[in-house]
């Protein structure tokens, strides 16, 4: 018989190694912690959601969202879904229907960012906080921060635009009553303005129809179609006193539907006005209305005054250059307090116009009443032009010129 063919022997091989497990995700390992899954059957007792699950531990990893950090706690254990959340009663499920409701709220508004705000009420808070009692608040994140972040990516998606910090309009959920809101965040316009007539105030005043901020505003309004108006001005000037210097001003507009505007268009239409001009005109924002209204810069004034008697000589005023004391002038003690001040006069000039009349121009700091140098009011300031070179009125003021200097104010150097 024919012999076997020879075999060869068999080579010697590598050992293979068994096949490894794959490792969990780095977001998962936290989750075999045997303390986390503890605190997690402890939630469970209570038949919450993914969401209400995740949510409890959302400190514990990053990368995951709490509906998937709540699906992996629940497989880890071995736990079914629930019928319905005793926590949030199906609220995570009802997310499209809030966004879409957010999207019809905001439309006919103009804007660019937007942030999602919602108010719980008690029946979800008084749950969560059940929760909590149980089982802490170590690492969980509130309902509504979640429900205010879902909802925004939804809109996200839904309207094109991003979510932010800081933003043109907010969206509040109001999740007990089932009612959204729209929160719109106001316009700052900077800029400065000369009043050329006498007899208007700056801001609203009773008996007087017209203001400054009512003229400078009325095109902004319009084209904005804002809600209301408010002008924050580097102090004031008095009704009966022109404004002939360039006063810093930040035009605040409430509510405006539109926020693309044409600011050199709208300074042309200010600009028809005979009382007053506007110029410089920026966007703005709320922390330069802050460094606008707290600025105290010195100003310098032009008066006619008018004497009882003839004057010959005018150099006997420079007296008045240094520290003046003024006790709050009669006219305005009806709403402020009476109360003694000390206040600097930095320049003093003058020139006669006629034996019984003369142009003076003073620089004093901020808070200087200018008339009652003048006049001396009774008495109230010492030392005064009256006490000086005897009885005398002021027929007219014009401030002519505000010493807001290169100074930043809010965000921006001023140089008016």
């Amino acid at each position: 018989m024919p012999s076997e063919p020879s075999r060869k022997p068999a080579r010697a091989g590598r050992v293979r190694s068994p096949i490894p497990s794959p490792a969990a995700p780095p977001a998962l390992i936290p989750f075999r912690d045997p303390a986390i899954l503890t605190a997690a059957k402890r939630v469970l007792a209570h038949q919450v959601c993914d969401h209400c699950l995740g949510r409890q531990f959302a400190r514990v990893s990053t990368g995951l969202s709490n509906a998937e950090r709540g699906r992996t706690l629940r497989q880890l254990l071995g736990k079914p879904a629930p019928r319905a959340c005793s926590v949030c009663d199906g609220l995570f499920t009802r997310l499209d229907h809030w966004a879409s409701r957010a999207a019809a709220a905001l439309e006919g508004l103009e804007f660019r960012t937007f942030r999602v705000g919602s108010q719980p009420g008690p029946q979800f808070l008084q749950k969560e906080e059940d929760l909590w009692e149980e089982v802490g608040i170590e690492h969980c994140e509130p309902l509504k921060s979640e429900v205010n972040r879902e909802v925004g990516k939804l809109l996200e998606r839904l309207l094109g635009k991003k979510a932010d910090r800081s933003p043109d309009v907010t969206v509040v959920l109001d999740l007990a009553a089932g009612k959204v809101a729209v929160q719109i965040a106001p316009l700052y316009v900077f800029g400065a303005y000369q009043k050329l007539v006498r007899g208007i105030p700056q801001t609203k005043w009773e008996t007087y129809a017209t203001t400054v901020e009512d003229i400078i505003a009325r095109p902004f309004m319009r084209a904005a179609k804002a809600r209301a108006h408010a002008l924050h001005g580097m102090g004031r000037e008095d009704i009966d006193a022109r404004c002939l210097a360039w006063r810093p001003f930040v035009l605040e507009l409430e509510d405006p539907r539109v926020r693309t505007l044409p600011l050199r268009l709208l300074e042309k239409q200010v600009n028809r006005s005979a009382k007053v001009q506007v110029r410089g005109l920026q966007w703005s924002s709320k922390d330069e209305v802050r460094g606008v209204k707290a600025a105290r810069p010195d100003k310098t004034y032009r008066l006619a005054v008018r004497f009882a008697k003839p004057v010959k000589d005018l150099r006997p005023l420079k007296a008045l250059v240094g520290i003046i004391m003024q006790q709050t002038p009669q006219r305005v003690l009806h709403r402020r307090a009476d109360l003694l001040r000390k206040r600097r006069v930095k320049a003093l000039s003058g020139r006669l116009t006629s034996p019984r009349d003369a142009v003076l121009e003073v620089r004093g700091e901020a808070g200087l009443y200018v008339k009652e140098l003048v006049t001396g009011d009774g008495g109230r300031t010492t030392p005064s032009v009256a006490a000086v070179l005897g009885p005398c009125q002021v027929k007219t003021l014009d401030v002519i010129q505000i010493h807001a200097g290169r100074r930043r104010y809010g965000t921006r150097k001023l140089g008016i």
